[in-house]
């Protein structure tokens, strides 16, 4: 083979390469979890843990969430710890079985262990880079922290009147997000020291204006959320939110009662194609790619030459 020919199949392995090689080094799952499964109204309190595809929002069962003996509960809450990967959830005050508490679940089976009760309501979890898991406390529009060996939580700053249930999520530099105003009101900043909310922008776009219940970062930085109209049962839909402008976007509909999202990075792989990627990837790596094909034909043009 030619100096020639061996130049360009460098290059074009190097496109392949790129193509074929998602962003980041560890695939992550968005898990879901819904507080009940049935569809009437007066369905018992019993959720189920699904793996989502990011794309279009379809969810897939991976088990009825259950403590041991099969007892049913109802999660409200998830979020995966950074170094461990361990699924942490909480449960509704309406959980037949351990409400206001916190487990963990087997990303397998939905197969859930309490680790201890909450002896509070919450409504959200997310953790920070560090470990550290926090809270969202309704009933005193306040953010805890929870200590995951024994589910002791420590609320930060003065209690406030009481709100809504809110979702929270953490991005990688320390910012706590919360809509603790539901899905018509802003999307807040949390200041760790204080415990005071510092107003952010309107949200906008929401396919329901009653709740944004549950958010989660992709691990590219995504806020995604869960919207639901508050019904019973609740109409849910997953979104994202930007979080400069607070403009919502749908991706697709969730089974009934979700109101717990989480991304981590065991469990079945949902790895981005092009045809999953978002726009913006699409083209970086449509720009990439013709940049390194002309650079091929251009060093095959120079060699004849």
């Amino acid at each position: 083979m030619t100096g020639r020919n061996k130049m360009f199949l460098r290059i074009l392995t190097l496109i392949l390469a790129f193509c074929a090689t998602p962003a980041g080094a560890e695939v992550h799952t968005l898990y879901a979890a819904s507080v009940r499964t049935g569809l009437a109204a007066d369905a018992p309190i019993a959720g189920n843990l699904y793996a989502v595809n990011l794309a279009n929002g379809t969810a897939s069962l991976v088990g009825a969430i259950r403590l041991p003996g099969a007892k049913p509960i109802g999660v409200t809450g998830m979020a995966a710890h950074p170094a461990t990967g361990v699924l942490y959830g909480i449960t509704s005050e309406q959980s037949p079985n351990s409400p206001r508490s916190l487990v963990t679940i087997d990303q397998s089976s939905g197969a859930a262990t309490l680790v201890g009760d909450l002896g509070r309501v919450g409504s959200d979890i997310a953790f920070d880079a560090k470990g550290t898991l926090h809270l969202w406390l309704p009933a005193t529009s306040q953010l805890g922290t929870v200590d995951i060996s024994n589910a002791q939580v420590t609320p930060i700053g003065k209690p406030g009147p009481p709100g809504s249930p809110a979702g929270i999520a953490i991005d990688p530099n320390g910012m706590v997000y919360v809509t603790s105003k539901g899905a018509s009101g802003t999307l807040d900043n949390v200041d760790l020291v204080t415990g005071s909310l510092q107003i952010g922008p309107p949200l906008t776009g929401a396919p329901f204006s009653t709740q944004i219940n549950s958010m989660s970062f992709s691990p590219s930085g995504l806020l995604l959320a869960v919207n639901s109209n508050g019904g019973s049962p609740a109409n849910t839909r997953l979104v994202t939110i930007n979080t400069a402008t607070g403009v919502v976007a749908t991706i697709g509909s969730l089974p009934d009662d979700t109101d717990a999202l989480a991304f981590t990075g065991s469990g079945p792989n949902i790895a981005p194609t092009l045809s999953t990627m978002s726009p913006g990837g699409r083209v970086v790596i449509g720009v990439v790619s013709v940049v390194l094909i002309a650079l091929a034909i251009t060093l095959i043009f120079r060699r004849k030459s």
